[in-house]
């Protein structure tokens, strides 16, 4: 059997704690050092790090770049959509002139990760839920008497070198009828110094290869 990404649909860097680009002349600041045509949008909100407190939202677009900074006091994310594994050091090049830009004089950096989300195709013959059910559980689960598994989803979570990565796989769009399988990884850093752009393109890239080679174990693993 063999599951063949299709694409990857965005890739992103969030720092919590801290705010990018907080006045015009650090907008300024960054739209030079970019070298490219940025949109900005304001007056949005959103809940703030603990999921509770709403506070203002920026949103800068790259259109040239399809890179986005979504900005407020309390997190900065930083996004490619449908990136290649070729356009990462875009990304941490951004990423970092946006860090630069910022007067950060005191910087509350509570955690940083990287997300990826992927949607691949897989040949076994049953659907999305019926391919991740034997490869994420026993088929012990089906001995009862009348209970027969016949589909599943799940979040994996792992622990390499101190920092935690989230596997979370599904079918696409939740369609019960679908052969696509959709995956998010998420690296989590157990580390508050704020990363330069050569450390967040390393990070950039070795969220991209886990990521296909999750791809690769999942599909392999079957409890048949």
């Amino acid at each position: 059997m063999t599951a063949k990404v299709q694409d990857v649909l965005k890739t992103n860097l969030v720092l919590v704690g801290v705010g990018l680009l907080n006045n015009l002349e650090e907008l300024e600041k960054f739209d030079h050092a970019v070298n490219s045509e940025l949109m900005i949008e304001g007056g949005g909100m959103m809940v703030n790090a603990t999921g509770i407190v709403p506070e203002p939202m920026r949103a800068i677009t790259i259109p040239k770049d399809r890179v986005s900074l979504e900005l407020s006091p309390s997190r900065s994310v930083i996004s490619r959509d449908y990136p290649s594994r070729n356009d990462l050091s875009r990304v941490a090049e951004v990423a970092a002139k946006a860090i630069c830009s910022t007067d950060l004089k005191a910087p509350s950096l509570a955690g940083f990760g990287f997300n990826i989300d992927l949607m691949y195709d897989q040949d076994s013959g049953d659907t999305a839920f019926g391919y991740l059910a034997k490869r994420m559980f026993s088929p012990d689960l089906s001995m009862n008497e009348g209970w027969n598994l016949v589909g599943g989803a799940g979040r994996l979570l792992f622990n390499r070198g101190g920092n935690v990565w989230t596997v979370n796989v599904e079918p696409r769009l939740g369609d019960q009828n679908t052969h696509r399988v959709f995956m998010k990884l998420n690296l989590h850093i157990n580390d508050r110094e704020i990363p330069d752009g050569e450390r967040i393109r390393r990070f950039l890239e070795e969220i991209w290869d886990q990521a296909h080679i999750m791809v690769d174990m999942i599909d392999g693993h079957a409890n048949n």
